[in-house]
């Protein structure tokens, strides 16, 4: 049995007519309402506003998300330090290894006219005048009041066989600095080769008369005495005297070399190349002359092998390094190679009837005179055009025999069948 407990009386309660949940409902509707009004009216002048304000809003978001996952910026590399490092290369003669770094700061120095310099210069001591003019050039564009910038662009301009323009490029040099002793040596240079063989003696005497130390007037003056007057003995001593007043320039132990070697000099000769091979182990002008030595005069296709090959590996285009490379491996009966490199020599571009001459003589050592009677034939019509008698008569001499192989082959393919 459970015992209510009767609840306490409340009462009747009277509803409110309007609760004020109710009441603030109505208050903010009719706000939100007057609102739709008001912008519904004044929509021309609100619109602007409004698509503005969201176009601010969806620029900062993208903003936000394009730099979300972007790293902070590497902080500028000081080209100073690399300079440095160049400069001493440079001094030591590894010019190689100056070009490359003067090259990779270039940009970071438009204004300097002595880097540019540099560039040039290395690229003509590498037989690269095109490129050289590209970066003398802009030793110009980087200061065109330098004296030191159109000189430089005098001797890229000779190199590049445009004479006339060096000259005028030379002498705008001189007009801005008339003592600058390179300018006056590049513009001798430039007379030579014009052909202007006396006014070229008469303005590098006046030139070393001014300047003895002038590395350049030095070298020109052994240029035109070796090339000119064909006094080597006197070509030797100038170049001698400029490669000790320069000796980083290799173009100038290049020159010694030579000349050393036309004067029977071999040891000399070898001396300064390897001088030249241990500051710049890629300088291909001193590998390639260094095998030719080696192979045309000490007869040691070896040693020239290994020159040579060195000469190719650093540089795949250079045709006289596989001509001669080709020559050596033939002498040490490496017939195979010798006839796909002296190919390579012909396929790089190579006019030298000489090069078609013994690319067909390895062709004919591998009884292949099919292929070679290709090359013989070339080289014969290459030689007439350049009246090249002495290989006329060598080629007239070879071709015959190799079509009387085709007749012997003939005649035993008929006796066979």
């Amino acid at each position: 049995m459970q015992i209510r407990t009767p609840k306490k009386y409340q009462g009747v309660q009277r509803r409110k007519l309007i609760s004020c949940r109710r009441l603030l409902f109505y208050l903010v509707m009719l706000a939100l309402i007057g609102a739709g009004i008001v912008v519904y009216l004044n929509r021309g002048t609100l619109a602007p506003i409004v698509q503005d304000a969201l176009l601010d809003t969806i620029r900062e978001m993208e903003d936000r998300a394009a730099t979300m996952a972007v790293p902070d910026p590497s902080p500028t590399v000081d080209p100073r330090n690399k300079v440095v490092e160049a400069n001493n290369y440079w001094v030591r003669g590894a010019l190689n290894e100056a070009l490359d770094i003067y090259t990779a700061i270039a940009d970071a120095l438009p204004n300097s006219v002595e880097v540019f310099r540099r560039i040039a210069v290395a690229l003509i001591n590498s037989a690269r005048p095109a490129e050289a003019l590209v970066f003398a050039e802009r030793a110009v564009n980087a200061d065109p009041f330098s004296a030191e910038a159109w000189a430089i662009r005098a001797w890229a301009l000779d190199w590049a066989g445009r004479d006339g323009e060096a000259v005028s490029s030379a002498l705008h040099a001189l007009e801005l600095d008339p003592q600058n002793s390179r300018a006056g040596a590049y513009l001798a240079e430039a007379y030579f080769e014009l052909g202007q063989l006396g006014r070229a003696e008469d303005l590098i005497e006046e030139i070393l008369a001014e300047d003895a130390n002038s590395a350049e007037a030095w070298r020109a003056r052994g240029l035109i005495k070796s090339e000119g007057r064909f006094d080597y003995a006197g070509a030797a001593e100038d170049f001698a005297t400029a490669y000790g007043i320069a000796d980083n320039m290799n173009l100038v132990a290049i020159d010694l070399a030579r000349t050393e070697t036309v004067l029977g000099n071999l040891e000399a000769a070898l001396e300064v190349l390897q001088d030249v091979t241990e500051a710049n182990p890629r300088n291909t002008q001193a590998l390639y002359l260094m095998g030719l030595i080696y192979r045309n005069n000490l007869g040691n296709p070896s040693q020239a092998l290994r020159h040579l090959q060195d000469c190719v590996d650093f540089d795949a285009d250079h045709i006289n390094c596989h001509y001669e490379l080709g020559r050596a491996q033939l002498e040490l009966e490496f017939g195979q190679e010798a006839a796909g490199t002296l190919v390579r020599a012909i396929d790089l571009g190579s006019e030298n009837p000489r090069h078609y001459y013994w690319a067909g003589e390895a062709q004919r050592n591998l009884n292949n005179c099919t292929r070679a009677m290709y090359y013989f034939d070339q080289g014969l019509q290459k030689a007439r055009d350049q009246n090249f008698s002495e290989l006329i008569d060598a080629l007239e001499t070879v071709i015959p025999l190799c079509r009387q192989s085709f007749q012997v082959d003939a005649t035993e393919a008929a006796g066979d069948g």
